[in-house]
């Protein structure tokens, strides 16, 4: 059998190609895309870095909270006060201190640039301190006489500070609240008129003794006597064997504050006892800027009827049941 010859061998020349020479094409949509996301995004980023720069160069002083914390710490370390135990229930005397100008409670209360004060009351702070003072020598002569700061938050302008508060504040910067007074000098913080003085602060007597005073005393001004002794008291009808008036004026002479008094108090007051004409509910509307209440009506249920006296004869005196008559 005859041998099978191969066929013959083809050599076929691939060309070679130079990898630098390649060219890959990019996709039109991924450029389209990315156009698009540089145009969205580069603005956004340009208004975010003006915000920042604004916010930076115009955002207010932080502030000092490490000093703040340090110095708060550091003013309520102090020595604990020495009281001397008080029995409320056996207070039977009633100090009345009416305030007028409102003592801020910063730097010394003797000097008038620390105080809230209307122009009329300039000058007026040595008697301020004085009446305060006396209050507190009276009370330290009598163990059963409990004094009262009586005035309200009357004026926008000096704050939530009442005129109460500060006479307190203005003491116990004097160091005047020892140990033997310090329980027995509170506040009453509702009254807009020396009318509401007295009464308001009856009133917060029996709410801290659970009583109502056997004697009273007010300390004020001079000039203002016959207004509390013949007017006050009279409408409510405390004995005037059992009232007592101190009066301290301020220096220099007060004859033109004694004609303002009798016009612009005594007179009101003479022709309606209990505060109700426009002209003096008008005033103790604009001493309460704050629209505080008190709750006396429900404290002093024995003498809730006098909250709201307004009889039709203005000069008509309560004839009710009063405790200080029983």
């Amino acid at each position: 059998m005859p041998s099978r010859t191969p066929p013959p061998m083809v050599r076929i020349n691939i060309p070679t190609v130079n990898v630098s020479d390649t060219w890959t094409p990019t996709p039109l949509r991924k450029q389209r895309l990315g156009t698009r996301l540089i145009k969205l995004y580069l603005p956004c980023l340009l208004i975010l870095s003006l915000v920042i720069n604004i916010y930076f160069f115009t955002r207010p002083e932080p502030l000092a909270l490490p000093s703040t914390l340090e110095s708060t710490r550091a003013s309520v370390i102090r020595p604990p006060r020495q009281h001397v135990p008080v029995d409320y229930k056996q207070l039977t005397d009633l100090v009345v201190v009416p305030g007028h100008g409102v003592f801020m409670g910063d730097g010394s209360p003797l000097h008038e640039a620390n105080w809230f004060l209307l122009n009329e009351q300039r000058g007026e702070v040595g008697a301020f301190m004085a009446h305060v003072g006396k209050a507190i020598e009276i009370v330290k002569e009598h163990d059963s006489a409990l004094l009262l700061f009586s005035g309200g938050k009357t004026r926008m302008d000096a704050g939530a500070h009442s005129e109460a508060q500060g006479y307190w504040a203005a003491a116990d910067k004097m160091g005047w609240l020892t140990s033997d007074v310090y329980l027995r000098v509170m506040t009453e913080e509702f009254a807009r008129d020396s009318f509401e003085n007295v009464l308001f602060s009856i009133a917060r007597f029996r709410e801290i003794t659970g009583n109502y005073p056997d004697r009273i005393t007010v300390v004020g001004f001079d000039f203002k006597r016959e207004r509390f002794v013949d007017l006050h008291r009279h409408a409510l009808r405390y004995p005037k064997i059992r009232f007592n008036y101190v009066g301290i004026n301020p220096p220099g002479d007060v004859a033109a504050l004694a004609v303002s008094e009798r016009r612009n108090a005594y007179d009101l007051f003479a022709g309606d006892l209990y505060g109700c004409s426009e002209r003096l509910v008008q005033k103790k509307i604009g001493r309460n800027p704050f629209l505080v209440a008190h709750g006396y009506v429900k404290s002093c249920p024995e003498i809730a009827a006098l909250f709201d006296y307004c009889p039709a004869n203005p000069t008509a005196v309560f004839d009710g049941d009063l405790p200080w008559l029983s």
